[in-house]
């Protein structure tokens, strides 16, 4: 990897740009170069939202990213709005309720269904998604991403962020479209 480009979508109010922001800094964390951006304004009360992170292993020469590498869509209309900005052999990370009709290039998770399997709630789905996506990416480290979630525990509970980061660890590799996942 020279450098990637992620999106965290979904709605306002389910952390998409803690999701992010984590990501960022376990990046930085591994000695990576790493930029984050994020929707403001009524995204944040349940509308669309979204965070960019860029990963390098070079300086990054602008920190906003117009095509993207991966997208990791947490709901149906982060996956119509932002598809178009994913690069061609980029890769799709959705969750299974998000996921109906997409064809063969999107690989599906259910990280709200896990979300509420580990958690008892919804509430976490971001978190799983980044396990998700930090495996499937193998981009930044493990070690970096829970080095990060200790530094800034989302929610305050660091037992409960670490163990919907595993979840999302557990649910790859992920299956193309029409394949269940299903934990580790």
């Amino acid at each position: 990897m020279t450098e990637l480009r992620v999106r965290v979508a979904g709605s306002g109010g389910q952390g998409i740009a803690v999701a992010a922001l984590l990501f960022a800094d376990a990046a930085v964390r591994a000695g990576l170069y790493a930029t984050h951006s994020q929707a403001y304004g009524p995204e944040s009360r349940g509308g669309a939202s979204k965070a960019d992170v860029i990963v390098s292993r070079a300086p990054i020469a602008f920190p906003i990213a117009a095509r993207i590498d991966v997208l990791v869509a947490l709901t149906r209309a982060a996956v119509e709005r932002y598809r178009g900005d994913l690069e061609t052999d980029g890769l799709l990370l959705v969750d299974r309720d998000a996921a109906a009709p997409l064809d063969g290039a999107a690989r599906v998770v259910p990280l709200v269904a896990e979300a509420r399997r580990v958690l008892g709630a919804a509430l976490g789905a971001n978190l799983v998604a980044l396990g998700a996506l930090v495996a499937a990416t193998d981009a930044v480290p493990l070690a970096a991403v829970e080095e990060a979630i200790r530094a800034h525990p989302p929610g305050g509970d660091l037992e409960r962020a670490l163990r919907a980061l595993r979840a999302g660890l557990a649910l790859t590799p992920v299956a193309a479209v029409g394949e269940e996942v299903r934990a580790g």
